[in-house]
């Protein structure tokens, strides 16, 4: 029923309750007997009735059902007004409404939540492909089936040797060396044959006069045309040589460990040898032998207990140079003090040229720096000055300080170093070519260039077969502590 229809049923309530009581009393003469004040209060209570009655009506039939209705729609929800879609009027169709409403919107939450989805796939299928894509590293060329440049793909642009509009659109053979395309060409026809991808190396000279290498490899796309990745491999290039280079030093370390192993097994040995001949001799004779015969076999022992000990100090220093133990500690002294001390070492180990010709220079004599060093790099030059030096000419040493350096020159008049041996005059274990008749290891020239580094002080070599050697070494006066991380 409708509501205007409703409405006209409580009016006729209203009119019935309101006016026929009126008719009825008038007509009975009942309101004869009643009082005025009787009377008014019966209107006022049937007024006060007939308003309830329309508050009621109207809170029941109107304000309520649209409450429900705010309230589903404000709570997004169909159930306040399934109760109002039973009524049969235009408050139940307003229910019925929002119930198609809701169960329609329904439908279309769940067809956008569901082309959502679908965009969300493809946006993440996109944005994977372009983050995959982003990822490679190399630099990628479409190109269609008569080598022409159709697309590219360049995650570093300064890897395009040419701007993309000098070759998009173009044939390979028109931008590319000769070598190149040939190499292309042939993994095409390759790739064809085969089936599969097909990878060659390639080199370009760049137009900053620098040369690339470069790793291309051939796919097909499946679509008719071919897609090209090339990656820079010069750094890998460059990387392989090196580990060529350290193969090579690695084989050549080998060698010297060989030589190493051969050279001392060999000066032990000999020293060796020599002291238990000696003490054997000296046993078996010490009562029948004179005291000078005792003395001269007793130095020849000393000798050799001397060679063996340098030897080991030779050894033990290349080893702390080699594992980073050989650090610099420097340390106050005076430097014409600690010539005359070095001098005197040498003189009775029997190491010390036999003619000396020494000039140092009285100026200035305290430097701070590392005396083991200086010590070992005075002793080897004197000691190879004395070695290969006539007994007749003199050896000159010359210590002077010259601005912030010190500068230690050693000259000998003896067989001189050949030119071709120069070179490696400081390698380990190298001995010159004219030297196979002086006793060495060929590790004293290698420890002297060692010292001289860790001091920051530089060495030069001047020297002419069979005319003598100079060695001119400059050692800073004030030496810096380093360790050995540095």
């Amino acid at each position: 029923m409708k509501i205007q229809y409703k409405f006209l049923i409580v009016f006729v309530a209203a009119f019935a309750i309101t006016i026929v009581p009126n008719l009825f009393l008038f007509k009975s003469e009942i309101i004869a007997w009643l009082p005025i004040s009787w009377w008014t209060y019966l209107s006022i209570a049937r007024f006060i009735l007939l308003i309830g009655l329309f508050v009621v009506v109207t809170r029941y039939w109107i304000i309520k059902p649209l409450n429900q209705i705010a309230l589903s729609l404000s709570l997004d929800d169909p159930a306040p007004v399934e109760i109002l879609s039973q009524r049969r009027d235009e408050i139940g169709k307003i229910g019925l409404l929002l119930q198609r409403f809701f169960a329609q919107r329904k439908e279309l939450d769940q067809v956008m939540h569901e082309k959502s989805q679908a965009l969300e796939s493809v946006a993440f299928s996109e944005a994977k492909s372009r983050a995959l894509l982003n990822a490679i590293p190399d630099l990628l060329f479409r190109i269609n089936i008569f080598g022409v440049i159709t697309d590219y793909h360049a995650p570093d642009p300064s890897e395009l040797f040419l701007k993309p509009e000098k070759f998009l659109g173009k044939n390979m053979e028109e931008i590319m060396p000769e070598h190149v395309v040939i190499n292309y060409q042939q993994a095409i026809q390759d790739l064809v044959r085969l089936k599969k991808s097909q990878i060659f190396e390639y080199s370009l000279h760049m137009p900053d006069g620098s040369e690339r290498a470069y790793e291309a490899m051939v796919s097909a796309t499946g679509v008719g045309d071919y897609l090209i990745s090339v990656r820079n491999i010069t750094i890998r290039k460059e990387a392989e040589l090196e580990i060529s280079r350290m193969l090579s030093k690695q084989q050549e370390l080998n060698q010297l460990k060989s030589r190493f192993i051969s050279l001392v097994s060999h000066e032990f040995r000999t020293p060796l040898s020599a002291i238990s001949s000696n003490i054997q001799l000296l046993s078996r004779y010490q009562e029948k032998w004179p005291v000078e015969k005792k003395v001269e076999v007793i130095r020849r022992v000393q000798e050799a207990i001397q060679n063996m000990i340098t030897l080991l100090e030779e050894v033990t220093l290349i080893s702390k140079d080699q594992t980073g133990a050989l650090t610099v500690n420097p340390e106050s002294l005076n430097i014409n003090d600690f010539v005359q001390d070095v001098i005197e070492e040498l003189r009775k180990s029997s190491e010390l040229p036999v003619h000396l010709e020494l000039n140092i220079d009285q100026g200035e004599d305290n430097i701070h720096s590392d005396k083991e060093l200086l010590r070992q790099i005075l002793s080897h030059l004197l000691s190879n000055a004395g070695k290969f030096n006539p007994e007749k000419q003199p050896v000159r040493v010359t210590i002077a300080r010259e601005n912030n350096h010190i500068e230690m020159i050693v000259s000998d008049q003896g067989i001189g170093i050949p030119e071709r041996d120069l070179e490696q005059l400081f390698q380990p274990f190298h001995r010159c070519s004219n030297s196979d008749e002086f006793p060495g290891t060929g590790l004293g020239m290698s420890i002297v260039k060692r010292c001289v580094d860790l001091l920051k002080g530089s060495i030069r070599v001047i020297s002419k077969e069979n005319v003598g050697t100079t060695f001119e070494v400059k050692i800073p006066v004030k030496t810096i502590k380093t360790t050995m991380y540095e």
